[in-house]
């Protein structure tokens, strides 16, 4: 083939007719007439002609942007050639299948068979020897399999820097002979390409391509009088784009001003608009605040535009450059915007490569947000499984590096490393710059979970000297010191006296790094300042000012070298470390300005934060905050008010941490914010709040904060779909403005729910983004705040009762919540719409209730415990078990009424006590004093009336299906008591329960089923439709994993896991099986089990048992509660409402009657959670 020349002449003149007209529109931006022209008459040619415009329609498509139709449009017919071509037709397919050979990774991100297909095609062709005779389709193929080679080195298999040399040697001879030759068009794409191998050539270690040599190559374009205007256009701008750090300011300027007017005057459609948005970036580049409202208005036209003429290159180049360079601390909200829409437009294109690259840098934007590493996961996970089909090593390791950073700030050390493992791993096969990054957050992680003393530090330390030799050698010092640092930041914190040996390595790396820029060597100059204050602070025993000079000195050279190069981020840390060392000072000199000192510095740091908008180091920032205000506090040096609200900023920060969980699955998400709440710096907050209520006698305040630190992940998950009150709903919708946002953000959260991870994150960015609207109206950040699941008011809870009140006018509504504070239970009781609580300490004390549940509540497997085997003495004899606990409810004696409804909301370990079998001091029990409902807190409680009041339901008449489905408002029996391997199992008693499961839903009129066709898929649908559902059988409890709990049925278990799934609509849910009731307790007072699930799911109420019944004790129960509630129908019930509570405490009562059941272990297991009523 070296002597084939197709360089034209060989086509027919109709052919290069039409390829020219299609030309002078595409150059101009019109790509649609150009396209058109093509296609209207590709079908009435054949042969070098029909190829020649196939490549013309992809090359077209490709400068457009659409990748995929391109490689389409291409490959359609490359599998119709046969051997039987003529030169031309040979020369063309060469073309045309390396052009697929580029596409297929951009559009796949497979690389492998497109390489092998690229050798054969450069062997075939003599590696291109045609291009020495300017052989138009040769120089297009070659051109084509160099970008190719350096688009592979990049994303997936690194290759000698010698051998891309060699690929591209070619370039600069054939340009000085093409553009001797007139061949303009051929030798702007040699200047294109040059221009992205130049951009790739440090990364790859290309030397054979310079500034100078393709500048000299756009000069001489210049200089030649008849080149085409647009390409004269065109290469100014591509050289105005990457000049600048090689042409001065005023020459950037000339080359931009001459292009707009060329285009201009040729009538080029984007053009002008292209080089605009250059000229904005790099201003934003050089001065971030240039970003004005303006420039934003101005950039939204031009976006506009290019959507109008489908210029998707030209708009994906304005998105990238806008994103390039506005600081990552800057603008959040617009650079969220911008990713948006570079992900659109990349998902247009077709480039998955491009989308995949694009989404890393959405998934960036959210890590350095750090509160948002949720949405980071789930996008990084969905990433990296979507690339599992191609084998782009670069994006699978950047997916894995994603995660494990995402893992790392959530605190997941575990997954953290296995993640930044693979990262490794993967990297480790040719891209080593980039597995020092994975291996620093392995060592980070390796350092979160194990390593509290030196004994565990030497596996970390032994980790870190092999990969700190490993980057020293490949000369990554930069990397070698960042290790350094993590090391000697834990051994300082374990003060040992090996982190100055590690100091001394580290300051020795720095000097020896020539190769690190002014930036990286004072940004690691700035970290080994830090360390140096920090273990100076550390070492000071001694209270004079003097001593402390030389450490707030070194922290002060940090911040300078950190603020000089707009490090915000570390400045900010620093400054917070620099506070906490002062406050040390303080604790050795306790003078007031020392605290006043550390205050400030804690101001700078958090503002600085702020700025930045990192969540987790915000929320630190609050933390040492509050603390601090506190210590005033207790010298007498600040007012209560002021150390609340200082408490309250720190609360609200860790709580804007836990919202951003209900990215994950629902378990996952409860599951995760209990992680959060259970740390112990999280409920020193809540500790030290009750504390200064208690001794300021602020107790309104001291009801707030119970509430803010009562199970608040439950209510937040509660409320994620939640039910908007008629009446805010109405307000709302009759305004135009906030209809508009409301439905938009239902859209979003429709769209969230039933997308794919990758497409979550994006949106998931645009509801933040309604959000932020939504929040500036106050009747809208009302709903907001209902569907957030932010603690319950005072006021709602006044609201609620009078509600309550008014559908049971006989009796008041009492709200009792326990709070456990320096080792006591205390109890915090809310009368109805009083306004002001009332707060008692009552005992036995915490530790005496630990005891006495582990001697008579808790049991090995298999066993039974105290309480089921019974109690030796009568229950109104002193010895009785339970006595020893009735100070937990003896303050309600004087602070409620008989027959006043009791809202029971305990903490930690009360979750596990039977508190309505206890006895007031009258020696009354309270349950048959009062009647009881449980809930994990106020709030849960005020969402689950809600809920259940607005989804009312008239009880069916019949037990018709619809559909195959249970019609909504169903009544639904279920049981499934069949033979379990291990246990007895008793016929008789199967016959008794299918029996009453039968009866009793024919007696109501409602639907029943029992054995095998009590199946998951049954009970799923049950739940989802039915108004009430009642279960009668088994729950498995596994106390090792309470979200493996689950009911069991015919067809297996039904687990928590698969509960937290569900989509309820407010149903009261009756389960009549062991330990259905038990709930895990977190450390941070939240509850796991069945009953959290199924309120999440949706539940109005859920009826359950606490410890494991006797079936007997179940069926007995059963008869006596729905016999309760078929009487309430008999009598016409109460205003269309049924009193679940009152309901439940007759039936309970009723088996306490009967001797068989007089024990509280039968007839004190059922408990009711949620909403006290159910609505007919």
């Amino acid at each position: 083939m070296d002597g084939l020349t197709c360089n034209g002449d060989e086509f027919s003149l109709d052919c290069q007719g039409l390829v020219a007209r299609s030309r002078q529109n595409s150059e101009r931006a019109e790509y649609s007439k150009a396209l058109a022209t093509l296609r209207n008459s590709v079908g009435r040619f054949s042969g070098a002609d029909r190829l020649r415009i196939l490549l013309e329609i992809a090359s077209i498509l490709g400068a457009q942007g659409y990748k995929r139709d391109a490689l389409e449009t291409l490959t359609d017919d490359v599998g119709t050639l046969n051997n039987s071509l003529t030169l031309e037709e040979t020369c063309l397919s060469t073309q045309m299948k390396m052009e697929t050979c580029l596409l297929r990774p951009l559009v796949t991100t497979s690389f492998k068979m497109a390489i092998e297909e690229a050798e054969v095609l450069r062997s075939q062709t003599s590696n291109f020897a045609a291009t020495k005779d300017l052989n138009s389709a040769m120089i297009e193929t070659a051109l084509t399999y160099a970008k190719l080679r350096f688009l592979s080195c990049e994303y997936h298999s690194p290759v000698a820097h010698t051998e891309l040399e060699a690929i591209i040697s070619w370039l600069l001879p054939t340009f000085d002979d093409l553009i001797s030759a007139c061949r303009y068009r051929e030798s702007r794409k040699i200047i294109y390409a040059y221009g992205v191998f130049l951009a790739s050539a440090p990364k790859l270690g290309v030397t054979n391509v310079d500034f100078q040599s393709w500048n000299r190559m756009i000069e001489l374009v210049l200089s030649v009088p008849d080149a085409p205007p647009l390409m004269k256009a065109d290469v100014m701008a591509q050289l105005a784009m990457r000049a600048d750090d090689e042409l001065d300011g005023e020459q950037i300027t000339k080359l931009e001003e001459d292009a707009i007017k060329i285009y201009n005057a040729e009538g080029h459609l984007v053009g002008a608009m292209d080089v605009r948005c250059q000229q904005i970036s790099r201003a934003i580049k050089r001065d971030h605040t240039s970003l004005s409202d303006e420039i934003l208005e101005e950039m939204k036209g031009y976006f506009e535009k290019y959507e109008a003429t489908e210029s998707l290159v030209s708009y994906q180049t304005a998105v990238h450059a806008m994103l390039a360079h506005i600081p990552h601390w800057l603008g959040f909200d617009v650079q969220l915007q911008l990713s948006h829409i570079n992900d659109e437009l990349a998902r247009l294109s077709g480039a998955l490569l491009i989308s995949q690259a694009v989404r890393f840098r959405l998934i960036a934007q959210w890590l350095t947000r750090s509160g948002a590493a949720p949405r980071a996961v789930e996008a990084s996970e969905a990433v990296y499984a979507a690339l599992q089909d191609g084998d782009c090593v670069y994006f699978q390791g950047m997916a894995a590096h994603c995660a494990s950073q995402a893992y790392f700030q959530l605190q997941d050390h575990a997954r953290a490393q296995s993640w930044a493992e693979r990262a490794a791993s993967l990297w480790g096969r040719g891209f080593p710059h980039l597995r020092t990054d994975a291996t620093n957050i392995l060592l980070h992680a390796k350092i979160g979970p194990g390593a509290e003393n030196m004994e565990a530090m030497k596996d970390v330390i032994s980790f870190a000297e092999a990969e700190i030799e490993s980057d020293v050698n490949n000369g990554f010092m930069t990397h070698a010191q960042q290790k350094a640092e993590m090391i000697i930041g834990q051994l300082t914190r374990l003060r040992s006296d090996e982190r100055y040996q590690w100091m001394d390595r580290a300051e020795q790396w720095m000097k020896n790094d020539a190769a690190s820029s002014l930036e990286e060597s004072d940004v690691r100059r700035a970290a080994l300042h830090q360390l140096r204050a920090t273990q100076l602070g550390a070492n000071i025993q001694s209270t004079q000012a003097e001593a402390w000079e030389p450490c707030i000195a070194v922290f002060e050279d940090a911040v300078s070298l950190y603020m000089k190069h707009k490090r915000l981020l570390e400045a900010a840390n620093t400054r917070m470390m620099q506070s906490r060392a002062v406050f040390r000072h303080f604790q050795l000199s306790p003078l007031m300005e020392l605290l006043q000192r550390s205050l400030e510095l804690m101001d700078i740091s958090l503002d600085l934060f702020k700025t930045v908008d990192n969540v987790a180091f915000i929320t630190l920032a609050n933390q040492y905050r509050s603390s601090t205000i506190y210590t005033g506090w207790k010298c007498g040096w600040v007012s209560a008010e002021a150390v609340l609200a200082a408490l309250r900023d720190a609360e609200e920060a860790w709580a804007r941490q836990r919202a951003d969980m209900t990215v994950f699955a629902s378990l996952e998400a409860v599951s995760r914010r209990q992680q959060l709440t259970s740390i112990k710096d999280l409920r020193d907050v809540y500790q030290l709040a009750f504390s200064v209520c208690l001794e300021s006698g602020k107790l309104r305040e001291l009801w707030e904060w119970t509430q803010r630190g009562k199970a608040r992940s439950l209510s937040d998950q509660l409320g994620v779909d939640g039910i908007i009150p008629a009446d805010l709903r109405k307000q709302a919708l009759d305004c135009p403005k906030r209809k508009d946002l409301i439905q938009k953000s239902e859209q979003l959260s429709n769209q969230i729910s039933s997308s794919t991870n990758i497409a979550r994150l994006r949106l998931r960015g645009e509801l933040d983004a309604v959000h932020t609207q939504m929040r500036a109206d106050p009747l809208l950040n009302t709903i907001l705040d209902i569907k957030n699941g932010t603690p319950v008011k005072l006021e709602q809870i006044q609201q609620l009762a009078l509600g309550m009140k008014r559908d049971d006018p006989r009796r008041d509504i009492v709200f009792v919540d326990w709070v456990e504070y320096l080792g006591h239970f205390w109890v915090v009781l809310l009368r109805g719409a009083s306004e002001q609580p009332t707060v008692v300490r009552c005992s036995p004390s915490v530790d005496d209730v630990v005891s006495w549940k582990q001697e008579w509540m808790d049991a090995d497997p298999g066993q039974v415990s105290a309480l089921e085997e019974g109690d030796l003495y009568p229950e109104d004899d002193p010895e009785f078990s339970l006595r020893a606990l009735d100070g937990l409810v003896a303050p309600l004696e004087n602070l409620t009424q008989p027959r006043d409804l009791l809202v029971f909301c305990p903490t930690g370990i009360l979750h596990s006590i039977p508190l309505h079998a206890l006895w007031v001091a009258s020696k009354t029990l309270i349950l048959e004093r009062n009647p009881i409902v449980y809930s994990a807190s106020l709030t849960t409680f005020w969402q689950c009336c809600d809920r259940a009041r607005s989804a009312r339901r008239l009880v069916p008449a019949s037990d018709e299906m619809e559909n195959g489905r249970i019609t909504s408002g169903n009544w639904t029996f279920a049981g499934v008591f069949e033979p379990v391997p291990d246990e007895s199992f008793n016929p008789k008693e199967q016959d008794r329960v299918y029996s009453l499961i039968a009866e009793t839903a024919a007696t109501l009129k409602a639907t029943s089923a029992t054995g095998a066709t009590v199946t998951k898929k049954h009970v799923r649908e049950s739940l989802e439709d039915s108004a009430l559902f009642t279960f009668y059988g088994h729950c498995r409890l596994e106390r090792e994993d309470l979200a493996a709990q689950g009911l069991q049925l015919a067809d297996g278990r039904l687990t928590v896991r698969d509960m937290f799934d569900m989509k309820l609509h407010a149903p009261h849910v009756t389960l009549v099986a062991c330990d259905s009731a038990s709930q895990g307790i977190a450390a941070g007072d939240e509850p796991l089990g069945i009953v959290t699930a199924l309120l999440c799911a949706g539940a109005g109420s859920v009826l359950g048992t606490i410890w494991p019944t006797a079936t007997r004790a179940g069926r007995r129960f059963m008869t006596q509660l729905y016999r309760r509630i078929l009487l309430h129908r008999a009598n016409g019930g109460k205003a269309g409402m049924i009193d679940l509570a009152e309901i439940t405490q007759g039936a309970a009562l009723a088996l306490r009657q009967d001797m068989d059941t007089i024990q509280p272990y039968h007839w004190a297991a059922f408990v009711l959670h949620g909403s006290w009523a159910m609505y007919d």
